[in-house]
């Protein structure tokens, strides 16, 4: 009986310690599946945008590399011809001929023949000939300065050493997951953008607009040669541009519609240059983005006390009202002050420049939205006094609301009917 009843009662602790180490196994899996949502959900958007940021940096490494090759066969080839030209008309068999160092040399050499009645017709047929490639030559000269910049305010040295090594603990997070992620985020993202880009199109046909004066607007296509700007096209520059404040008229100098190059970002700027690919879909509302950018690099003040913000290599001024802007959320370029609730998207979050393009931004396309969040948060009400006063206390309407950011505000759906309503 005492046999039996002790075999009983190991066999009962035997079970109770199998349930123990169960309970705790569990426990342990438990916390670890914790861990690792808690991982993803703490700081998710940050990895992801530091995944995105490596591919970009990437591409656009890619894209500047592509671009200087481009630049320096085809600076080679107008200087080439520009010389032979130069030479045929002005040296005589005794005299050297001339070489040109630069095409801004080559250019103004050649400016004395632009209205020499004696020219022949067929130096006048290459005379033109060669002005189109001294401004195909500009257009890339233009296309390198601007992703010179965009690396050097993206990408800056101590930013990389940061994205380069990765934090130990987004490690641990799986590959597969880190991709469903992306998978995810960029399906949505796709399928928001036709359905918008279907919802917009029909009002750009019923409102079309003439060709925009006053601004450069040149035509590339990489892929086929054909230089045609799309009506489409038209009409939506034209319609950004009657939108901009009263003050920004000059501060756009060139506008270049890129067709063709699949691996061109959606949009890029430098000072008074802006960028577009031809086939982006929000197109439109990518538009009003870069001209927040256009609007913010015009660098207002070029003496005074400098500021801890930097423009690639050149230091602002604090007086620069955009210094003023930026110092509702940060210290300096790389550090924030104020939580995300202040900015106008997460990509909003990444540097001050694209704080106060995503900004701008959202005042055009969800004005509405913007006083909601300018409602919630002090930051955020800031930023909305100061848009206001940017545009001259011109409101824009919209009827959607939105209760968390998005990763872009071109991401935001837009009823250009009622955008284009003035609230005052």
């Amino acid at each position: 009986m005492l046999s039996t009843t002790l075999s009983l009662y190991m066999k009962l602790f035997s079970f109770r310690n199998l349930l123990v180490s169960f309970s705790v196994l569990f426990f342990l899996f438990g916390g670890y599946v914790g861990y690792l949502s808690a991982l993803v959900d703490q700081d998710e958007l940050i990895f992801l945008q530091r995944v995105d940021a490596v591919s970009d940096k990437d591409r656009l490494e890619k894209q500047l590399a592509r671009a200087k090759s481009i630049l320096d066969a085809r600076r080679r080839a107008y200087l080439r011809r520009a010389e032979t030209f130069y030479n045929s008309l002005e040296n005589e068999e005794d005299e050297e001929a001339v070489t040109f160092s630069t095409t801004g040399q080559a250019q103004q050499s050649l400016d004395q023949f632009w209205t020499d009645s004696r020219l022949e017709q067929n130096e006048r047929v290459l005379l033109t000939a060669l002005q189109e490639e001294r401004e195909d030559v500009a257009f890339f000269e233009d296309e390198v300065e601007t992703l010179e910049q965009l690396l050097a305010r993206e990408f800056p040295e101590e930013e990389l050493s940061i994205v380069a090594s990765g934090d130990r603990s987004r490690r641990r997070v799986s590959d597969a997951l880190r991709r469903l992620f992306e998978l995810l985020d960029k399906q949505k993202e796709l399928n928001e953008q036709r359905q918008v880009a279907l919802e917009s199109f029909s009002y750009w046909e019923r409102y079309p607009q003439p060709k925009p004066d006053g601004v450069d607007v040149t035509v590339f296509n990489k892929g086929s040669g054909q230089k045609e700007l799309q009506d489409v096209h038209v009409t939506q520059i034209s319609t950004a541009l009657a939108i901009m404040p009263q003050d920004f008229d000059g501060r756009l100098e060139r506008l270049y519609i890129v067709y063709g190059d699949p691996e061109m970002r959606r949009g890029m700027s430098g000072v008074g240059v802006v960028f577009m690919k031809g086939e982006e879909l929000d197109f439109f509302r990518v538009l009003v983005h870069e001209f927040g950018h256009i609007y913010d690099l015009h660098r207002e003040v070029t003496q005074g006390e400098k500021s801890e913000f930097y423009d690639g290599q050149y230091r602002l001024f604090i007086q620069d009202p955009s210094v003023q802007y930026y110092q509702f959320s940060w210290e300096n370029n790389y550090e924030r002050k104020a939580e995300l609730s202040a900015f106008a998207s997460s990509y909003g979050s990444t540097d001050p420049f694209e704080d106060f393009a995503e900004a701008y931004a959202l005042y055009v396309l969800q004005g509405k939205t913007f006083r909601q969040w300018a409602d919630e948060d002090p930051v955020m009400a800031l930023k909305y006094d100061f848009l206001n006063q940017v545009f001259y206390g011109r409101t824009f309407v919209s009827q959607q609301d939105y209760l968390s950011r998005p990763y872009d505000v071109t991401m935001l759906s837009v009823d250009y009917d009622q955008l284009l309503k003035i609230d005052g």
